[in-house]
């Protein structure tokens, strides 16, 4: 009977230490490391020489979403990371089509589409503009993505964004949303200034809410709709920037009269991890000095 009780004691004291390690080393504080770190995936990418253009669609509620997919011409027999750009306010598809190009024959499969109302020109409709916002370009962002990921020739669950100008600030709205959904963040003269942008046309407007907002506004030579400005108004763009978990990669030139420099810059030091490649002398517009930088740099971020 002792020796059984003396056994027990023995069993008792063993499992108290155990309880008391385990308590001392789960401590609270690292839960939420747990739960807040996204974890990156590997990808792989196959270089290639032959390939094709097709067009493809995406429906987003009654929005029939215009685009094309750029890929290696066997891409449907195969598995691919999947890139996607976003194109910038009153722009199309059609600016970045060498981008898509590079970039397919680094290994991706492209997708550059024409946001709805985007532009007066967007063959997704809505050309009156009237309808647009950086959250509607957001829904369109989304769509796109959640459509295109449930592909058989797409690989993995993350993809990346390349976003220029307004496209950076809506691919960066939709990072920060989705963190787990991101592989790399890609952002070719990011127009955050239109933030303040809108501020100022809001202050010239003299309302006294968004409420009393006139239908249509003039807006960065464009007739937009109130909706833009109340979008716009809503969003803590510095707030959004410090939630993005990606690796983000900042391209930006110095004379730049739409989108100063200096933005870039302050976006540098909001982003977790990113990094700004400078191209001197550079306007918000893609020719081939810009691309003189731009393209290796980019090319090398989204091969790492």
């Amino acid at each position: 009977m002792r020796k059984a009780i003396y056994v027990f004691s023995i069993l008792l004291l063993g499992l108290s230490c155990f309880w008391f390690f385990m308590r001392k080393n789960y401590n609270s504080e690292a839960i939420p490391n747990m739960a807040t770190e996204v974890q990156k995936e590997e990808i792989s990418l196959q270089e290639s020489s032959n390939l094709i253009e097709e067009d493809y669609r995406v429906r987003r509620d009654d929005v029939e979403l215009v685009g094309v997919l750029t890929a290696d011409a066997n891409y449907k027999n195969e598995k691919r990371p999947l890139l996607i750009i976003a194109h910038g306010f009153n722009n199309t598809l059609e600016n970045y089509a060498d981008y898509a190009e590079n970039l397919a024959r680094q290994g991706y499969v492209v997708y550059r589409f024409d946001f709805y109302g985007g532009s007066q020109a967007s063959k997704s409709g809505g050309t009156d503009m009237l309808h647009m916002s950086v959250l509607t370009e957001k829904a369109d962002l989304e769509a796109v993505i959640n459509q295109l990921s449930k592909e058989k020739f797409v690989t993995g669950d993350q993809v990346t964004l390349l976003g220029a100008s307004q496209g950076g600030v809506v691919s960066t709205l939709y990072a920060a949303d989705n963190p787990e959904r991101i592989h790399k963040l890609a952002l070719v003269f990011p127009a955050f200034v239109l933030f303040d942008d809108v501020a100022q046309t809001y202050a010239r407007l003299g309302v006294k809410s968004v409420n009393d907002l006139p239908d249509v506004i003039t807006h960065r030579n464009a007739q937009l709709g109130s909706i833009y400005l109340k979008d716009a108004l809503s969003i803590d763009i510095e707030t959004e920037m410090k939630r993005v978990k990606a690796p983000v990669m900042l391209i930006h030139g110095t004379a730049d009269e739409v989108v100063p420099y200096e933005y870039s810059l302050q976006a540098l030091k909001l982003f977790s991890d990113s990094q700004l490649v400078t191209v001197e002398g550079g306007g918000h517009w893609i020719d081939a000095n810009f691309n003189e930088t731009a393209l290796p740099a980019l090319e090398e971020f989204l091969g790492e």
